[in-house]
This record gives structure tokens, C-alpha cells and sequence, in this order.
């Protein structure tokens, strides 16, 4: 009876939908997460760059800082999965694809404080909020 009741549930949810993926399927649908991700940390990247023009020496650190972190981020794939992509078979698509949606969101939240701020009273805010050249 219980399995009924939760066979009958995920079929309500449309959790089935996930069983009846393929593997190219889910391949697909990890790589537009990633796509999406990475769509979101160029907005918010311009967006700063916008807000933040006139501070050319933050820029200029910013943007090596966005050009290190991108070797980062490759070198952690790199780490991650550090055999051939056959050896980690039909999955290595997804799993890469995943894991850079993780790093991307991470890179996404840490850039996001110089467009929302920090909380009130953090007194460490170095260039968050300072759009003016020194």
C-alpha cells in the first residue's frame, strides 16, 4: 500500500519525468543549467563593470581577478575529473556540467556584493561600494 501511495504521488508530481530521462537528455539539460549560470555571471559581471567605471583601478583588479578566477575554475574541473571524459562514462557530461554550474553560482554570489552591498555594519567592505577612482 505505502508503495502505491508514493508510486501514485510521483506520478501527480511529475516526478516520473526524471525516471524516464535518458542519459543525452540529462547530458542536455545539465549543460543549460551551466549555460544559464554562466549567462548570470556575465550579467552581473557587466553590470558591475557599469556601476564601477569610473573606479579604473578596481576594474582593472577586478577583471584580473575575473580572468584568474576563470583558470580556477578550469583548473578545478581539471582536479575534479582528472582522467580521460570515457573514463568517467555516459554521466561525464552532466557531472562536469553540474560541478561548473556550482563554481559559477559561487563566482555568481561573490560578484553580487558589489552590486548589493554588504550587510549594514560590516566595516571590511574594501571596494564594495566605492565607484570613484583614488
Amino acid at each position: 500500500m505505502k508503495s502505491l501511495l508514493i508510486f501514485l504521488l510521483l506520478m501527480m508530481t511529475g516526478g516520473f519525468a526524471a525516471f524516464s530521462q535518458s542519459q543525452g537528455e540529462l547530458n542536455k539539460q545539465a549543460a543549460q543549467e551551466y549555460k544559464d549560470a554562466d549567462k548570470k555571471l556575465n550579467e552581473i559581471y557587466q553590470l558591475i563593470l557599469k556601476d564601477y567605471a569610473a573606479n579604473k583601478t578596481f576594474i582593472q583588479n577586478l577583471k584580473d581577478a575575473q580572468r584568474l578566477w576563470i583558470q580556477f575554475r578550469d583548473a578545478q574541473v581539471k582536479a575534479m575529473y582528472p582522467a580521460s571524459a570515457k573514463s568517467y562514462g555516459s554521466v561525464f557530461p552532466m557531472c562536469k556540467a553540474n560541478y561548473l554550474a556550482e563554481l559559477t553560482h559561487q563566482r555568481t554570489d561573490a560578484l553580487r556584493a558589489w552590486l548589493n552591498g554588504l550587510p549594514q555594519g560590516e566595516v571590511c567592505t574594501g571596494s564594495i561600494g566605492d565607484k570613484e577612482d583614488h
